[in-house]
């Protein structure tokens, strides 16, 4: 019995990290700066665990520990199926404020139950001194999990997958401390899941995957991550995708071009940098996206073309050579906000990246109508470039003047640091 308690415990530890790990993923794009959203986590979490702790110590038990164990496992389970999974769409329209106390509402429930269930788990080893062996028993699992969840669950299956399996933790440890006259009731649940979990008619989509950069798709020519349209290759020949290239390349008047574009997407900015006879190297972080792009445009089977499946930031780092220009395709201003990439420490990356007459090409965002997001921009790349110029959705940072006149900030300086983000879009 005392094997199954410790069981239990561990795959009760197991979902909690499991929650804490891909809450935070999620959260991570709500909020302005990355550490808003492990504060929240963690700070919720931590609160709800001693929360619990302390209900269970002042909470007198008549009742079999071992069935109360169990339900608390099978709260933690079902509210996680039905609020957690849906986490994104609650948050998504709320404000930063907003979502840090919805946050804290909507996490408290899990937490509390999961915090109580350590100190329950000690009360059933009759007061034995067996504090350290149960304390491991809950350790394990978490470190177990959170690895599991992050390296291979999250990565291959996404979030929302990761969130159903932590239920089902939750449920098998209830029913393997629940009396026999009520282990019916997790394998009710198990079963009322099975029939309820969002099922998608992929046979409408020629691709879809998840990722753990979003749920990536592909239908009717078009790629969409998370339900919002990315690029799509009946865009024309004035597609803004298209356009940038034209921008960053025509005032360098050089043949043999050697470009970097960072993110590649339909795979539309790179073959309009192949019109212009460039030498292209590609970093995509999603590997994902690498096989959406092989059935719309299988971009990388055409000539002069090299793939590096990285982190556009890391690879800047490595400084491994230097380009004629550098361009960055990422179209979503939700990642624009948290991402490294758009901080004044790495276009002075970019920068370093560029030979003498180099160009660097990136969104502007114009499309949000928020001003203050375009000049956070254009002020952090004046701190690596003494030319910035405004074209239409795109921003073109040069070391040397151009025909072109350069874009006039309408707000007061600030700058998008990795330290202080400031972009909110």
């Amino acid at each position: 019995m005392k094997k199954l308690i410790l069981f239990a415990l561990g795959l009760s530890a197991a979902s909690g990290l499991i929650y804490e790990v891909v809450v935070t993923n999620i959260l991570f794009f709500y909020f302005i700066e990355s550490s808003y959203s492990l504060a929240t986590v963690l700070s919720v979490f931590l609160f709800g665990l001693g929360a619990g702790s302390l209900g269970i110590y002042y909470l007198p038990i008549k009742y079999q520990r071992k069935n109360l164990f169990g339900f608390l496992q099978l709260t933690i389970g079902v509210y996680a199926f039905f609020v957690l999974t849906n986490l994104e769409k609650i948050i998504q329209n709320i404000s930063t404020s907003g979502t840090f106390f919805t946050s804290i509402i909507l996490l408290l429930v899990p937490t509390i139950c999961l915090g109580a269930s350590f100190p329950l788990a000690s009360k059933l080893f009759n007061k034995e001194n067996s504090v350290g062996l149960i304390y491991s028993a809950d350790l394990l699992g978490a470190i177990i999990e959170s690895l599991i969840a992050g390296f291979i669950l999250i990565p291959i299956y996404g979030g929302k997958f990761t969130i159903i399996i932590g239920c089902g933790l939750n449920l098998l440890s209830s029913f393997i401390l629940f009396s026999k006259k009520l282990k019916v009731i997790p394998i009710v649940f198990i079963i009322g899941f099975l029939l309820l979990f969002p099922t998608n008619n992929t046979n409408e989509y020629d691709y879809y995957s998840p990722s753990p950069y979003g749920l990536i798709k592909v239908r009717d020519e078009t790629l969409f991550i998370n339900e919002r349209e990315q690029c799509s290759t009946r865009y024309g020949n004035d597609a803004s995708e298209r356009m940038m290239v034209n921008y960053a390349l025509e005032p360098i008047n050089k043949t043999n071009l050697e470009v970097l574009n960072i993110g590649l997407g339909c795979g539309l900015t790179v073959e309009r940098a192949l019109d212009f006879g460039a030498y292209v190297d590609i970093v995509e972080i999603n590997p994902k996206v690498v096989e959406a792009n092989k059935i719309l445009a299988n971009t990388l089977k055409k000539d002069n073309i090299h793939l590096i499946l990285d982190d556009g930031l890391n690879y800047l780092r490595e400084d491994i050579k230097q380009y004629d220009s550098v361009l960055i395709d990422i179209e979503n201003p939700e990642v624009a906000h948290s991402s490294n990439l758009y901080t004044v420490e790495a276009f002075k990356l970019v920068a370093f990246s560029l030979r003498e007459k180099g160009t660097f090409a990136l969104w502007n965002y114009e499309k949000l109508g928020n001003n203050e997001f375009k000049d956070i921009i254009y002020y952090s790349l004046k701190e690596a470039f003494p030319y910035v110029y405004e074209y239409p959705e795109v921003f073109l940072a040069t070391f040397q003047k151009i025909n072109q006149s350069e874009y006039i900030p309408s707000t007061e300086k600030q700058l998008n640091t990795i330290d202080h983000k400031t972009l909110k879009w």
